[in-house]
């Protein structure tokens, strides 16, 4: 049940609310436009790109920049932003874990005990708990316990962005896939899953019970009844496939993302989206059975990902999130080129009314400031219903 009484911030030209516009996409109804987000794991701005984008608006920065993945380096979107670009659904995302740099802020050790070095614009996955997968090496491993304090700010997060009318979003932390294989190494989980696949799930399992559902529990716990989307990941492909069988993800994982979503379902009302790179279309209808409610971030250069094809086959069981402008074009071409494909993209996305608007991926490094300008006003421009 949602809270009564929310002070609601009409569009005085059309009647709408940004939630009630992200509610009629979440039905898959029609409101005056598709509804715009920014901010989640999979939509917000790299700190250069926030930090450019804001001075080209003519804002001053108001702060140091809040970090929201010491990976990708991705920001809390700023205030000033949001309302420029009439954001609909924004992001709710708690603080992150304490982790261990190095003196130069090179290299960091994660609360899992994974290591990751600056590189580029990112920092690097290089070493892990436990190089060699094992029984016994799982059962001495001890998964980090989740502080209270990195959720507590959530809760009055959620109650004022509800009252002030907006769709709100919650995510939470890596996949069961990508967590387990990053505890042991890439190659290493791949190994396991082919030839000891008991020990594969032994692991997944443990990822799923000793720290996803705690994650959630403690991400819904003040913020359940606020929410209308709650994200969950898992990166399941590469351009070309599926970075393993069908018949693998429906025997290791599929089981594992059946009963996190059980579980999200029985703290809140909110829909479920996934978010995976890549080309998944194999698996998609299985993740129509288990639950899934929407996509996430629609990587339509991948093989088998073209929208109209996921339009016409899934759009009435799914939602769509994402899909507008690839990262390449994004980054390197002019704005004009940005503006003709999101209208292209945006007619297909929302023929079966349940798109959200959004890049592909995080806003990168490099992209130009006016190139992010013209995506989101191709978004207000060609989103109209």
């Amino acid at each position: 049940m949602q809270p009564s009484n929310p002070s609601e911030m009409k569009n005085e030209a059309t009647g709408y609310t940004h939630r009630q516009r992200v509610e009629a996409a979440l039905n898959h109804k029609p409101a005056d436009r598709v509804p715009l987000t920014m901010g989640s794991p999979s939509s917000s701005l790299h700190r250069d790109a926030h930090h450019n984008l804001l001075k080209y608006l003519g804002f001053s920065q108001s702060g140091p920049e809040i970090i929201t993945d010491n990976i990708l380096q991705i920001v809390k979107t700023d205030p000033r932003i949001i309302e420029t670009f009439d954001i609909d659904l924004v992001w709710l995302l708690p603080h992150l874990p304490e982790v261990e740099w190095n003196e130069d802020r090179t290299e960091l050790i994660d609360e899992f005990g994974r290591t990751f070095r600056a590189g580029g614009c990112f920092v690097n996955h290089v070493g892990v708990p436990f190089p060699e997968a094992s029984f016994e090496a799982l059962s001495r491993y001890s998964f980090p316990v989740l502080p209270k304090s990195l959720f507590a700010h959530l809760g009055a997060e959620a109650k004022n962005f509800y009252e002030r009318g907006y769709g709100i979003g919650i995510d939470g932390p890596w996949g069961i896939y990508e967590i387990s294989s990053s505890l042991v190494g890439l190659s290493e989980y791949m190994v396991t899953m082919a030839i000891d696949p008991e020990l594969a799930i032994a692991i997944a399992e443990d990822v799923l019970e000793k720290y996803m559902i705690p994650f959630y529990e403690l991400l819904l716990a003040d913020t359940a009844s606020y929410v209308n989307v709650v994200g969950i990941s898992d990166d399941l492909g590469s351009q070309t496939g599926l970075l393993f069988s069908p018949a693998m993800y429906r025997k290791i994982f599929k089981p594992l993302h059946k009963r996190l979503i059980e579980f999200i379902r029985s703290k809140t009302d909110a829909r479920i989206y996934m978010h995976s790179d890549g080309s998944i279309y194999d698996i998609i209808p299985d993740l129509i059975e288990i639950g899934v409610d929407g996509l996430n971030p629609v990587q339509y250069t991948a093989k088998g990902m073209e929208l109209e094809r996921l339009v016409r086959e899934f759009g009435k069981d799914l939602g769509f999130y994402g899909g507008v402008v690839e990262n390449e074009i994004l980054s390197f071409s002019p704005p004009e080129e940005i503006t003709e494909l999101a209208r292209r993209n945006v007619a297909t996305l929302k023929q079966e009314k349940a798109f959200i608007f959004a890049p592909i991926h995080n806003i990168s490094q490099e992209v130009p400031p006016e190139n992010i300008v013209a995506l989101y006003q191709a978004g207000l421009a060609f989103g109209k219903y």
